[in-house]
């Protein structure tokens, strides 16, 4: 077995997998022996099985690409307004200094419940004014910086 066990010298203690400890505790396997020579050589030794890492938490914007941006926006009835807008703010998007996230911030101020389903109904969403996006940008901006 590879990276099973790892011995910390400097704090004293022996780290292994369920897998060794599983291993180890079948008295005539090669982990056993090895385990029972470690604690002959090092008596004061503590024994610590690894835990699992937690998983990473899933980023909610993982995906949401331009063109799933264009896709989503595509579906309404005001389509051709949306993507017309979403181009405006495709090109504003290259003087800042992260043109992504100024493009995705727009399209979660027009879109806030972008994760569900959308509503095809009469309720088109309204396209947001490009000017009063921009000013609410600077403002979070100012607001972080002081």
């Amino acid at each position: 077995m590879k990276n099973t066990y790892k011995v910390d010298f400097v704090n004293n203690t022996l780290t292994m997998t369920k897998a060794f400890e599983d291993a180890a505790s079948n008295p005539t396997s090669q982990e056993y022996k090895l385990l029972q020579q470690i604690r002959a050589d090092f008596p004061g030794l503590t024994i610590i099985r690894k835990t699992r890492r937690a998983p990473k938490k899933a980023r909610p914007t993982k995906n949401l690409t331009y063109k799933h941006m264009e896709q989503y926006m595509s579906v309404f009835q005001n389509a051709d307004k949306l993507l017309a807008q979403f181009e405006v703010v495709k090109e504003c998007s290259k003087q800042q200094p992260s043109p992504y996230k100024f493009v995705r911030d727009w399209f979660e101020a027009q879109f806030p419940k972008y994760r569900e389903q959308p509503d095809f109904g009469n309720n088109a969403p309204k396209v947001i004014d490009l000017a009063a996006f921009q000013k609410k940008q600077e403002e979070k901006k100012e607001q972080k910086g002081a």
